[in-house]
């Protein structure tokens, strides 16, 4: 119901039984127009009753009279009782007399009328905003419920008459007894509603609302109340705003600079002044022209001047970048025509000392933007792999080609992707600081403080399809973790120590919300799977299929792998092929399909008659037991004869020629290329030209002497080499066939043949499913970027990195043209190892559900090593605390607390590894909760000289070498032994996978280089790879038997038998462990000590990656003696205790001499 004096009308049905009197109008002045559903106040003036059809300023009124007797007397009653009265025209028609009308009043008289003065403020909860909705058929259509309060206002009160004594009127249904003096808990009554109304503990709320055209009965009265009414919004998502405005307020006020969003939102100020003063360090190379090398569209030389003005400094900014990248640092540059502002070389005095940003600096988008392979300092050289996808081409058709770089130009740090990355950073930060987010719980939360969102119907965990999911079934916590996440009013955090499934659950939780919200169409890409670096999403999608559709990975540069999507694909072609052949409709589907495409290409682009016989061969083998044995002994027949043919008229040539000619087009002869791979590749050439007659004995010298090229140096003869292959190449290319192949017609023919008998034999059955089958099959197998298209749009989960959500890829693969991009639910993994600024970024497009999946007792975010050294420096040691505590652990605490129902759950069976090996990682990280439920006989390796035992101590004591110290720490001894035992346990055991772990980058280098010598590695560009047969198993089938790397690069990856390379040995004085405790005299020498003899050892959470890799044998080669339990210190007690269970019955101590000993 609502009225307004100033003509809009009163809409709704009043309360109560209404009246109904007719009038005449009035003959002097015509009413206003339109007057149905006017308010009418009906006046008496000594014997004359006037109309008042009242505004907002009054409005004037006419003198009536009653049409007949009746309305006579009803029109009494009804001025007798005005103030009780609210009256409506309900219709209006024009008399015979000019200026003459007839109304007809519709009347509602009230029995009493009350005056509250004080304002009645009255919340709407989500369960009566829900009701309303419903009961008003969707009239209260609003996201946030902010529609809702003024829709009830409206049905349930009417304004104010001019000069009346509240702001609006409304209508109260009293019991018997209620004077209704003041406000009471009561009924309201009106526009077809009735809404019961309690006391609240800050005012009045609403506890119920129906339809209802209520009339009083038993006793009740209806009351009209002049008073002030106001409908609120006291939904959790509102009062959830208002908290967050509140903490917003404060944080303007500079009440939280100790919270998670001040803390942050300096850190970011601060990274985007040191990208700047990176840049700036670097300054500007001025190159005098770019060319390409050997012809690549990708690689480009940029030359220098390092002669002239300036050459020397030149040349000292080339001397540092080749260092740079001779150490293994991957470096970016752009170039432009013109020097960008502000890169002039100069270094600020301290990013502290500046508020200039990279974000304020005005650099437009370079030419280019490359990765540095190569630096040549006395040529004056800088070779850059192109990285710009959106770069300039020239040309049109086959002479499309990238065009290169305006000359001359400037050289610079690039700066495209640290301001793309500190964009989408501040972006989300921005959204949360103008409340643009679904979830306002969500700034609080992470501000520290327990609120909840809004609860939901639950959602039963169970379900055939998410069980399956888990292999079996679910442990208890993987059935809590699930049903937690599926019913979160907001945010869940699932913590997953080392191979407790929790690739599975988010799998299970995927499927789930899928048959969930496929009740209510909400399906489609509505999930995002996100994780803070691309390694971590490809092994996310890769697990992840929902209706055995899978996840797809969204990626400007498609960077990562797709290769989840293509065994896919290849799995569902395997799958119809297989139905389809098992059924005689379907092979006859499938072979009238093959032949009549074979037929129709041999007709267009007919092959030569060579290759005629095979081609025969292969619609043999398809139709032998399909076409009638008369059909296929033609076509044997036919087979044969040409087969003859092509053995009489072949062309004699070298049978070795082809492979000759592909080992000469491999040979390098540009700086770059030779670099990588040269010597190889000519090795290769040299063995082919060998056994080539009439090969020109001076071109063979110059390939040999480029095959005996030191690896790494590049020689002086490359243009030489250039001349001597295409020399080779010329030689060696045959002369091209001067006579076109043409279609025979008897091989047409006798294809046509085939196909119409196929034809006739297919139509003869029932061909509607396997036709269906067939085209599905050929849709699959014919357009790969179609069904990728497909996928797209079906897919229930689109997964992206956590900065990469915040990208025009992902608002394309959502079909979101313009706005923000939400996502009913995000799934986050790894979600400790994401830095808190890139996680806001997805955490800001969740609507529904937030689930953050990881362990912070595993590898942390990473913080950018300047700013975590200026803070360290200037003793700002609370900000470097808060800054090194993950979100994923701040909210795991908090969660976990939650008096309702906690919102954090720990998933507590590892099923990766070895119960020993199990038990041993809980007690040392997991307070000793990780059970271990798989037999031990699961993990047997059966290695030699290990006793069938699944913990091992390489020992390398310290009198075998010592430990190397540089920038990055490395032990050559240490390195060689390892080596060592992997030759042997490789060559044991070809069916195992092999990790091996440093916490060292110079270490990581020196095993490579050692498993090079021991014939396990090969060089492969400016790195390595395990050789050929390491990257296969037993079967044949691809898989990489052997990585090394860093423990950084290994979360996440499992292996049969992993070793760490401890690499730190140095001498320890009995006098250190004496000083041990906190109160010794010479306790903070003893802390130095350990941190300059330990070093990374002692991060824990790094050694929780490092010993949790394995699943049948874990080996620690290092020396031991550093690790006794009365010296070594306590940050390394993982490493004593493994230790001394290596002494026990569960381990074997490996002596240098490499026999086994246990004790």
């Amino acid at each position: 119901m609502s009225g307004n004096p100033g003509g809009e009308g009163i809409l709704g049905p009043l309360p109560g039984r209404p009246l109904f009197v007719e009038l005449s109008g009035p003959v002097s002045q015509p009413l206003p127009p339109d007057p149905v559903g006017r308010e009418v106040v009906l006046t008496r003036d000594a014997t004359i009753v006037s109309a008042w059809l009242p505004h907002a300023n009054g409005g004037p009124s006419w003198p009536v009279r009653p049409r007949g007797a009746a309305d006579a007397e009803l029109l009494h009653r009804l001025v007798r009782e005005t103030s009780a009265t609210v009256a409506v025209v309900y219709s209006h028609e024009e008399g015979d007399r000019p200026k003459h009308s007839w109304l007809r009043v519709r009347a509602h008289v009230f029995d009493t009328t009350r005056h509250w003065p004080t304002r009645m403020t009255i919340g709407l909860d989500d369960r009566m905003i829900d009701v309303l909705r419903r009961v008003t058929k969707g009239g209260a259509r609003d996201g946030a419920g902010t529609g809702v309060p003024a829709l009830l206002r409206e049905r349930v009160s009417l304004p104010a008459l001019p000069g009346g004594p509240a702001p609006c009127r409304f209508f109260v249904l009293a019991r018997p007894g209620q004077e209704l003096s003041e406000p009471e808990a009561g009924r309201l009554v009106g526009g077809g509603l009735v809404v019961d109304l309690a006391r609240a503990e800050l005012g009045w709320r609403v506890t119920g609302i129906r339809r209802h055209d209520m009339l009083p009965q038993d006793g009740q009265r209806l009351v009209l109340v002049h008073g002030d009414l106001d409908f609120t919004d006291a939904s959790v998502g509102a009062l959830l705003r208002e908290r967050m405005r509140g903490e917003l307020r404060r944080l303007e006020a500079g009440e939280r600079d100790d919270s998670f969003l001040a803390r942050w939102r300096e850190y970011q100020n601060l990274e985007d002044r040191y990208a700047l003063g990176r840049v700036r360090e670097f300054g500007c190379l001025e190159y005098a022209y770019c060319e390409r090398v050997d012809g690549s569209p990708e690689l480009l030389r940029f030359r220098l001047d390092v002669e002239g003005e300036g050459g020397a400094r030149q040349r000292a900014m080339l001397r540092h970048l080749a260092e740079s990248v001779e150490a293994g640092e991957e470096f970016e540059l752009e170039c432009a025509r013109d020097r960008p502002d502000g890169l002039d070389g100069t270094h600020p005095g301290g990013a502290f000392a500046d508020d200039r940003g990279l974000l304020s600096l005005p650099v437009g988008r370079g030419e280019d933007v490359g990765v540095v392979v190569a630096v040549d300092e006395p040529e004056g050289t800088v070779d850059l792999r192109s990285t710009d996808r959106e770069r300039r081409v020239a040309g049109v058709g086959p002479s499309l080609a990238r065009a290169l770089p305006a000359a001359p130009g400037f050289l610079y740090a690039a700066t495209a992707g640290d301001r793309r990355r500190l964009e989408r950073r501040r972006k989300a930060l921005d959204r949360v600081l103008r409340e643009d987010i679904p979830l306002p719980q969500l700034l609080p939360l992470l501000q520290g403080q327990s609120v909840r969102g809004r609860e939901h119907p639950p959602i039963r965990e169970y379900s055939p399809a998410a069980w399956a999911c888990f292999k079996g079934e679910p442990t208890p916590a993987q059935r809590l973790a699930l049903e937690t996440a599926l019913n979160t009013p907001d945010v869940a955090v699932i913590q997953g120590p080392p191979g407790t499934g929790k690739t599975q659950l988010i799998a299970a939780l995927q499927v789930r919300l899928a048959e969930q919200g496929k009740a209510h169409a909400v399906v489609s890409r509505s999930m995002l799977l996100t994780s803070f670096q691309h390694a971590a999403v490809d092994n996310l999608v890769e697990r992840s299929k929902v209706w055995n559709l899978p996840a797809i990975k969204v990626d400007s540069r498609d960077r990562g792998s797709m290769e989840h999507v293509a065994a896919w694909r290849f799995e569902t072609l395997n799958a119809l092929e297989a139905e389809l052949e098992g059924s005689l409709g379907g092979r006859l589907t499938l072979a009238l399909r093959e032949v009549a495409r074979q037929a129709s290409e041999y007709a267009l682009a007919p092959v030569a008659v060579e290759e005629l016989p095979a081609l025969l061969e292969r619609v043999v083998t398809r139709v032998r037991g399909l076409c009638s044995d008369s059909l296929v002994e033609q076509l044997e027949d036919l087979r044969t004869d040409l087969d003859v043919l092509r053995r009489t008229a072949r062309l004699q040539v070298d049978p070795t020629r082809e492979s000759t000619l592909r080992a000469v087009r491999g040979l390098r002869d540009v700086p770059a290329a030779f670099a990588d791979d040269g010597p190889l590749t000519a090795a290769v050439a040299l063995a082919r030209l060998r056994r080539v007659d009439a090969i020109d004995p001076a071109h063979v010298d110059v390939v040999r002497r480029a095959a005996e090229a030191p690896e790494g140096i590049v020689p002086s003869f490359l243009a030489e080499l250039a001349e001597v292959r295409a020399a080779l190449l010329d030689r060696l290319v045959p002369t091209r066939r001067l006579v076109e192949p043409y279609p025979r017609a008897d091989v047409l023919g006798l294809l046509d043949t085939v196909v119409a008998e196929l034809e006739d034999r297919v139509r003869d059955g029932d061909e509607g499913v396997d036709r269906a089958l067939a085209d599905y099959l050929e849709d699959l197998r014919g357009d790969p970027q179609a069904v990728l298209h497909t996928l797209r749009l079906y897919t229930t989960s689109l997964a992206a990195t956590c900065q990469q959500a915040d990208s025009r890829g992902v608002a394309g693969a959502k079909e979101v043209s313009s706005g923000p991009v939400r996502f009913d639910t995000v799934i986050v993994d790894e979600a400790a190892r994401a830095n808190p600024l890139d996680l806001l970024i997805p955490l800001t497009m969740a609507t529904r559900r937030i689930v953050l999946v990881g362990d912070h007792r595993q590898l942390p975010h990473m913080l950018e090593p300047d700013i975590e050294r200026e803070l360290r420096d200037r003793e700002r040691t609370d900000e470097l605390d808060t800054l090194r505590r993950s979100v994923f652990e701040q909210l795991y605490r908090l969660l976990a607390r939650d008096p309702k129902a906690p919102r954090a759950v720990r998933l507590d069976t590892q099923f990766r590894m070895h119960r020993t090996l199990g038990d041993f990682v809980g007690r040392n990280f997991y307070d000793g909760a990780l059970a271990s439920p798989k037999p031990d006989s699961a993990f047997a390796h059966g290695l030699p000289g290990y006793a069938d035992r699944p913990a091992a101590w390489l020992r390398v004591p310290g009198e075998a070498g010592r430990e190397v110290a540089g920038r990055s720490k490395s032990r050559p001894v240490e390195a060689k032994r390892i080596a060592a035992e992997l030759k042997r346990l490789t060559t044991d055991r070809p069916d195992l996978t092999f990790g091996v772990i440093s916490f060292y980058a110079a270490q990581v280098r020196l095993l490579w280089h050692e498993l090079v010598a021991v014939g396990l590695a090969v060089r492969s560009g400016r790195g390595y790879r395990p050789v050929e047969a390491l990257l296969r198993d037993a079967n044949g089938a691809e898989r990489t038997r052997l990585l090394v790397g860093t423990v950084d690069a290994f979360q996440g990856k499992e292996f049969d038998v992993s070793f760490l390379s401890v690499t730190r040995s140095s001498a320890i004085s009995p006098d250190k462990a004496a000083a041990r405790e906190p109160d010794h005299a010479r306790h903070s020498a003893y802390v130095e000590w350990v941190r300059r003899a330990y070093g990374h050892l002692t991060l824990r959470n790094r050694m929780c990656v490092a010993l949790s890799r394995q699943q049948r044998l874990l080996v620690v080669a290092g020396d031991d003696a550093m690790f006794r339990p009365d010296v070594a210190p306590p940050e390394v007690a993982a490493l004593t205790d493994f230790l001394s269970m290596c002494q026990g019955d569960d381990g074997v101590l490996l002596p240098i001499d490499g026999s086994a000993r246990g004790r």
